[in-house]
């Protein structure tokens, strides 16, 4: 509740801010001396950082991949009768008390079966 009335006081604040300074003529900025000699290490620098970061999603993105598609072999047991049924499924696709099988199918547990999950 305290979140929805300071959001709106904001907005309320931006409007006013707006319709208050949307009259005033915009004053041309003071030219700015322009920087001639810049440090060697500056582009260098910017170089190693961006492709440091854009090596590190890579390599974030590439081990969310590969843990997601491990194959993990799946036992469904049921409490009752001690049936066991076998699975295999990528790790992404478990999901509470269901999963998607590698061959596509859509398996949900009942209450009484329980979930044995080993990797492959």
């Amino acid at each position: 509740m305290l979140t929805k009335i300071v959001f709106t006081l904001a907005v309320i604040g931006i409007v006013i801010f707006l319709t208050r300074f949307r009259g005033r003529p915009a004053r041309r900025p003071s030219p700015v001396a322009r920087q001639e000699h810049r440090s060697p290490w500056t582009k260098g620098l910017v170089l190693a950082v961006v492709s440091i970061m854009t090596a590190g999603s890579a390599l974030g993105l590439w081990l969310y991949w590969r843990d997601a598609h491990q194959v993990m072999q799946i036992w469904v047991v049921d409490s009752r009768s001690g049936h066991r049924s076998e699975y295999q499924a990528y790790r992404g696709s478990l999901d509470g008390r269901g999963f998607e099988t590698v061959d596509g199918r859509r398996v949900h547990l009942a209450e009484t079966e329980r979930m044995e999950v080993e990797e492959k």
